[in-house]
């Protein structure tokens, strides 16, 4: 029965499911050493849109791949990245916990929160960016803030995506084995559309040929 082939829909469908675990497992995995995260969320960006949207090479092979060739280039940019997240921890820290109630210094954790937000807004576009696009660490950070303030619908869109998933897996924690590169999944859908206003015609030409061989 061609529902059971392998280029059926139902095995398709297995594949890809299956791809999203074993890509989830192996981020949460290179994700233990905290200096690492950014370099696992670019690979992760990069093996599922290659691989689990557009069916191009496999799934642990584009992983590796990925994390060795971004990994001089992201560990810094993840390390200023938790910096300032120390930073806007520490101050919301201080405010809670040694203003008055009462107090008008109180007003501050709003301004901390909205910088939470901005943080992962330029996160949420830098390591997908870096993992797409071959540039200094200096312009690759630029032009992040500036795709997620420039497209700021898509942003909010994008930081529900992440919320919502963050949701589930506190609801249903054994979800978190897939929720990674499912989240990613969704996202790219948006970053793409974002990204390819960015890029030549020859870019997006060739992009599109190389999605059509597969």
């Amino acid at each position: 029965m061609r529902l059971f082939s392998l280029e059926g829909g139902l095995m398709r469908s297995i594949s890809k499911f299956t791809d999203c675990i074993c890509l989830s497992l192996v981020f949460l995995l290179c994700c233990i050493p905290i200096f690492t995260i950014g370099t696992a969320m670019s690979s992760l960006y990069y093996a599922v849109y290659k691989v689990v949207r557009h069916d191009r090479g496999y799934v642990f092979q584009e992983y590796v791949s990925a994390f060795r060739d971004n990994f001089k280039q992201t560990v810094p940019v993840w390390l200023l990245v938790m910096a300032v997240g120390a930073c806007l921890g520490a101050d919301m820290y201080v405010v809670w916990n040694y203003t008055a109630p009462e107090s008008p210094f109180r007003l501050l954790s709003y301004l901390i929160l909205m910088g939470f937000l901005v943080l992962y807004a330029w996160v949420a576009y830098l390591f997908p960016y870096m993992s797409r696009f071959e540039n200094t660490r200096k312009d690759c950070m630029k032009n992040a803030i500036l795709m997620a303030a420039a497209h700021l619908p898509t942003t909010i869109v994008v930081l529900a995506v992440a919320a919502a998933s963050l949701f589930w897996a506190y609801l249903v924690f054994p979800c978190i084995i897939m929720l990674p590169a499912v989240c990613c999944w969704i996202q790219s859908f948006l970053l793409e559309r974002v990204f390819r206003r960015y890029m030549s015609e020859e870019d997006r030409a060739a992009e599109d040929e190389r999605n059509r061989v597969y």
